[in-house]
């Protein structure tokens, strides 16, 4: 249920942003959730849903994007998925060292707001 807590983070930044822009409203606030956050995209947009009833946010759609792990291998420079049919290894080299470049988290990516006329 750590999706609630990143609800609640989403919610203060858009806050954040409609106060420092002097929006009028938030139309569309876009996500990155990565493979590895352990977040359920489902239960995102549900709690998202319930948390801005009667609220600023109350028509903002919420758009997530899922986020798959990519390894960016330490010995060869290629980026690939880890999968266990390599023993999570790079496909190119066999190496095991890697870093992840994509996947972990949740990341805001955009936020549209409504401007006063």
């Amino acid at each position: 249920m750590h999706e609630l807590s990143y609800v609640l983070d989403i919610i203060d930044q858009a806050a954040n942003i409609k106060e420092k822009e002097n929006a009028m409203k938030i139309k569309q606030i876009t996500v990155d959730v990565g493979e590895m956050s352990g977040v359920v995209p489902y239960y995102l947009d549900k709690y998202f849903k319930e948390s801005i009833k009667d609220t600023f946010l109350e028509n903002t759609e919420l758009k997530i994007f899922e986020k798959e792990v990519i390894i960016k291998c330490e010995n060869c420079g290629s980026k690939y998925h880890p999968e266990a049919k390599n023993n999570y290894c790079c496909p190119d080299c066999n190496g095991r060292a890697g870093k992840l470049i994509q996947g972990r988290g949740v990341i805001i990516k955009n936020i549209v707001i409504e401007d006063e006329d």
